[in-house]
């Protein structure tokens, strides 16, 4: 397939989350000139998905079967992109900003870069990028002693952007390897945006592109699981980048997390 000089491949990773998924497709090719762009869908879930033809330049739906992890789910798509620009959404984003293809203007080479991700009510998302997270940033964390990246309203270096909406070159994150698969859920977006860092890159918030990224609500059991989930991959970024002392710490200062 002939390849546009600025065309994006979005790659959009679906676990029991349909009815967003088809919003998002829906708001999407609504961006002007989107049929330049192609879709990949990764279906995590073991329901097959059935969705009509947008009208995206191409769009293909990758069956799964079961649930493999957000990473490990990325990366297949990764594998099946054929364009020079790649973005990693979430399929509960929508109301895409209409310059929002227009990002791809401000990717260098070794570069990730993300939108201003908002909240339904317009306001900017809480910890949708941020400072470099180590033991310290946790401390301040939890004082209130953090810089509020987010809020920024002009263009600005952060250390890690959220994987809710995620750009970069597709052969730069090709050669970095992707997304670590053995984080199975969370902390794949800051590991990678790490390892961006690690090879010479940078990473960008670009506030005048933007989306809404709507944050289900989940049941009391369903954040038991979440936040059981959150802390081992949180102890596996400590480990792989600061070593086990490091994880030993963490959980000790969760002991005394007050929020």
């Amino acid at each position: 397939m002939k390849k546009s000089h600025n065309s994006i491949s979005f790659i959009i990773v679906n676990y029991k989350s349909a009815p967003e998924l088809r919003r998002c497709l829906s708001h999407l090719i609504n961006v002007p000139d989107a049929q330049k762009h192609e879709v990949i869908i990764i279906n995590n879930d073991t329901k097959k998905l059935s969705l009509p033809f947008y009208g995206f330049r191409d769009q293909k739906c990758i069956e799964l079967k079961k649930n493999i992890g957000y990473g490990a789910a990325n990366n297949i798509g990764l594998s099946h992109a054929t364009q020079p620009f790649v973005c990693f959404l979430n399929p509960d984003t929508h109301s895409f900003s209409k310059n929002f293809f227009m990002i791809t203007d401000h990717i260098a080479e070794k570069m990730i870069v993300s939108p201003r991700i908002k909240n339904e009510n317009l306001t900017a998302q809480r910890w949708s990028n941020g400072e470099k997270i180590s033991l310290l940033s946790l401390i301040k964390n939890n004082f209130g002693l953090y810089k509020k990246t987010w809020e920024h309203d002009s263009p600005c270096t952060v250390h890690w952007v959220s994987g809710a909406a995620l750009y970069s070159r597709t052969n730069f994150i090709k050669e970095i390897g992707g997304f670590d698969e053995s984080f199975f859920l969370y902390f794949e977006d800051v590991d990678l945006c790490e390892r961006v860092h690690h090879s010479g890159g940078t990473v960008h918030c670009i506030p005048k592109f933007s989306l809404i990224h709507t944050n289900g609500q989940s049941s009391k059991k369903t954040r038991k699981i979440q936040k059981r989930w959150y802390y081992k991959s949180q102890d596996l970024f400590f480990k792989k980048h600061f070593g086990i002392l490091h994880v030993f710490a963490l959980r000790i200062f969760r002991l005394f997390h007050t929020s």
